[in-house]
């Protein structure tokens, strides 16, 4: 893959497990796709958006849907917490002075880290804006997905 990722934080991945994605995304989904770029989101993500059946149906479709095993396009990446993924996650909390309820937010803004930042599709610009200024090294740009 090249370039910077496309990043999904709660709201960019709810929006692509609608039943009628928003233009917003599904243009975002086919540039990553038209450039090679990964689509990604912090396994923990998913708990944000897995709440209540229907959601979680709609959730557990977009994942299978979107799976790199079956060849679909673009494929959606989730990115699992290990212990590196923690700790950084933990030093962008300690750097910004955040409390543990940024901690998802956190997750996507580390995602962002490895491969020298990412398009954050995002309801919450301002959350991962403050958080990512831990991570000067990493070029995060926020799109609402609506």
């Amino acid at each position: 893959m090249i370039g910077a990722p496309l990043v999904l934080d709660a709201a960019g991945l709810d929006a692509m497990a609608a039943p009628r994605p928003p233009e917003t995304i599904r243009a975002l989904l086919a540039e990553a796709h038209r450039r090679g770029r990964e689509v990604i989101t912090p396994t923990v993500v998913c708990a944000e958006v897995a709440r209540g059946a229907a959601r979680t149906r709609a959730l557990e479709a977009t994942v299978a849907r979107h799976d790199r095993q079956r060849g679909e396009q673009p494929p959606l990446r989730l990115v699992d917490t290990d212990f590196t993924l923690a700790r950084q996650v933990g030093a962008i909390l300690a750097a910004t002075r955040s409390a543990s309820d940024r901690i998802v937010d956190a997750h996507v803004v580390a995602v962002c880290i490895p491969p020298g930042g990412g398009l954050v599709v995002t309801s919450d610009p301002d959350d991962i804006v403050a958080l990512a200024a831990a991570a000067p090294a990493a070029r995060i740009r926020v799109v609402h997905p609506r």
